[in-house]
């Protein structure tokens, strides 16, 4: 443990000097801000330097090296220098002392509660590790798809270069530093929330304002939904929840209430509404997968950063602002692509309401800017939504397309029931709707830009029962759709609901405050236990004598010994920026197959099933499975030498799921290529 401390800290002076190098840059932007924009000064650094780096990497200027980020991050030095030329701002230490000390105390607060279980396996994990990996093993840019050979990353990465950049720059294994970078997202959640809530507070009175800033830390990064609600009765089975009141717990049997509250199952609160996915922060940080949405976290933070800058006092944002915010959205868009467009139509519409002449201009302006930012991306992905579905469509338009919109078959039709729905968002808009009762006293921010958010965000949250974006799921076909809008809804309204609460206590005593403050105790109580059930679940017992580590690669060594030498092998076969083809058996998603891809990040011919599906399409995974069968399989030694050389294959793994999977013909494999490693049930061969 006291090792990882350490650890902590190196990783924290990395991130520490990405919020110096860009912190003159945001004082320029945030110049008005308690903070002059320290706060949001982390993510705008290592966001910067990354696009950067990856501009020079996809126009093959420079390489992906520790040389070129530095040189990066210097270069944007000498930018915030010649921007606060003759600034005599008086600099706040003691904002920027208490948001480092905010970000370093919960560095370590999540770098402890995640070294009880810091295995790298379930969920998504394999694909985010492998897309990080092969990033790490690559000079240019894009990289290679660990999971088809040949093809490069469909799937949006920017996210996963950052992550990446971290790790070469402060030497970490990617095994921890894959780890910390959760840590660091949780980290700098708390850090910017801080800081927004503190400038959409600066009206208050330093005793509220400091209440309020606190408690939306608390809420944003560990607070649930309604659904806990359900603690409190006997528990449900299957997919499809009966209503709570129905299933109320003995509250007058101890045991029959205990057995109720222990039997609670903590992801059903992001599963709630039959297929469908609904997932927040607090549930992101717990079960630890660095994906596209949760490497956007801080990034969409940043974003909303931006508007509340450009439209806190009514006026208009010089044009430079606009430009910048349309980075920053091409950085969402990258990294979790339906975030960039919800940020873009949340500008348009906190736009519109302030409607002039000069919006055709900033228009203009931000679409340049952001197509700048995405054309990294743009020119080498194909997209895999296919259109904006209809649910529910008319018999009528049944298999029609009218433009972008897709009317498929009458099965696809999905409605939450309200009910449902007000147990996922009831918080939020009891919140919202108490702010706009105290309405007689609004401010420009509530003007101009927390009653704008209420009403995208219930947009949000209403858009998958009318519309969805389609991809190839079948009966979870709004899934995706709902989750995505549905996470930023959750951040927006977090916001406003902080806001929402701290002036309600602010307002004066009369019985209408003690209503709404008596609708707000029982609401605020229950998305606030739902940590006490999600962390324990997951991570068990804290401790120090539970404490694992950060490391997260472990798990490989218990389970899979002989695997996990054949990777440690074969990382030391090859020299950067070597990414040999490395043959072994495909398998399913959400499964432990593909180790020896993932966690080198070298390529194979075909990995997750599912995964490639979505990313390419159902015909080219289909072929490159037979492929990889024949070459395990076939006797013809001239019909797998050919496979071996189209896809330029140096090494095939020979272990336990190959031959679980295939009837490998050793013997016809031995007289192509050279046995070259041996770990027990693991056989390495390279070819000849």
């Amino acid at each position: 443990m006291i090792a990882d401390i350490f650890v902590v800290l190196r990783w924290w002076i990395v991130w520490l000097i990405a919020g110096w190098v860009a912190w003159p840059i945001g004082r320029k932007i945030f110049s008005d801000w308690e903070d002059q924009g320290y706060g949001l000064s982390k993510i705008l650094g290592a966001g910067c330097v990354t696009w950067i780096v990856w501009i020079l990497g996809i126009l093959k200027i420079a390489p992906f090296t520790n040389v070129t980020v530095i040189f990066t991050a210097l270069g944007l030095v000498v930018v915030g220098i010649i921007l606060n030329k003759g600034n005599k701002e008086k600099v706040p230490v003691k904002s920027i002392m208490a948001e480092e000390f905010l970000f370093l105390g919960s560095l370590f607060l999540w770098s402890f509660v995640k070294g009880h279980e810091p295995a790298i396996n379930g969920l998504e994990k394999f694909m985010d590790f492998g897309f990080t990996k092969s990033i790490l093993n690559g000079a240019y840019f894009p990289p290679k798809d660990m999971w088809f050979a040949g093809g490069n990353i469909n799937y949006y990465y920017f996210g996963h270069l950052l992550m990446a950049v971290f790790t070469k720059v402060s030497g970490l294994d990617l095994g921890i530093a894959f780890n910390l970078m959760l840590c660091t997202i949780f980290a700098l959640t708390s850090t910017m929330t801080w800081s927004l809530m503190r400038k959409l507070l600066s009206e208050f009175s330093e005793r509220l304002k400091t209440f309020g800033t606190i408690l939306t830390v608390t809420l944003m990064v560990f607070a649930g939904n309604l659904q806990t609600i359900y603690a409190f009765t006997k528990g449900y089975s299957g997919d499809t929840p009966p209503p709570f009141w129905q299933i109320w717990s003995n509250f007058s049997n101890k045991i029959d209430f205990l057995a109720g509250w222990s039997s609670y199952w903590y992801p059903n609160a992001t599963r709630f509404i039959p297929y469908s996915i609904h997932e927040f922060p607090s549930y992101s940080f717990v079960v630890s997968d660095v994906h596209g949405h949760v490497l956007d976290l801080p990034i969409a933070l940043l974003c909303i950063g931006f508007l509340i800058m450009m439209f806190k006092n009514g006026k208009d944002a010089e044009w430079w602002k606009v430009v910048l915010y349309g980075m920053v959205v091409g950085w969402a868009f990258t990294t979790n692509a339906l975030d960039g467009l919800i940020y873009l139509g949340l500008w348009g519409w906190m736009r519109i309401i302030r409607l002039n002449k000069k919006i055709l201009v900033e228009v203009a302006l931000l679409a340049g800017a952001f197509l700048i930012s995405v054309s990294p991306f743009v020119f080498h992905f194909k997209s895999f939504v296919s259109g904006l579905g209809v649910n529910c469509p008319p018999e009528s338009m049944v298999n029609k397309n009218v433009g972008p919109l897709i009317f498929e078959t009458t099965d696809k039709c999905q409605k939450s029931p309200f009910w449902m729905w007000l147990i996922l968002w009831g918080f939020f808009w009891y919140c919202g709707i108490v702010l706009a009762l105290q309405k007689k006293n609004e401010g420009l921010i509530e003007k101009y830009v927390l009653f704008p958010w209420i009403v995208f965000s219930l947009g949000l949250t209403i858009f998958p029962e009318f519309f969805y974006f389609k991809d190839i799921y079948p009966m979870h076909f709004r899934s995706n759709t709902m989750f995505k809008l549905g996470y930023q809804a959750y951040i927006l309204m977090m916001l406003v609901s902080g806001y929402s609460i701290t002036k309600l206590f602010g307002a004066k005593n009369d019985i209408k405050k003690w209503l709404f403050i008596g609708g707000l105790v029982p609401l605020l109580f229950l998305i606030s236990i739902y940590p006490l059930f999600s962390i324990k679940s997951y991570f068990g017992k804290m401790s120090v004598e539970n404490y694992k580590g950060l490391w997260g690669l472990a798990w490989i060594s218990e389970r899979f010994p002989d695997e996990k030498k054949t990777i440690e092998w074969l990382n030391t076969q090859t020299k950067w920026p070597e990414q040999p083809v490395v043959l072994e058996a495909n398998g399913d998603s959400y499964t432990d197959s593909n180790k020896v891809s993932a966690f080198t990040g070298y390529p194979t011919l075909g990995g997750w099933l599912v995964h490639e599906w979505l990313w390419r399409s159902y015909e080219q995974i289909s072929a490159r499975n037979d492929e990889v069968k024949i070459i395990y399989e076939s006797k013809n030694i001239d019909e797998t030498r050919s496979l071996i050389n189209k896809y330029k294959v140096k090494y095939l793994i020979v272990g336990d799921f190959e031959r679980q999977k295939f009837n490998v013909s050793e013997e016809n494999i031995s007289k192509i290529a050279k046995l070259v490693f041996e770990a027990n049930s693991v056989k390495v061969y390279q070819v000849q």
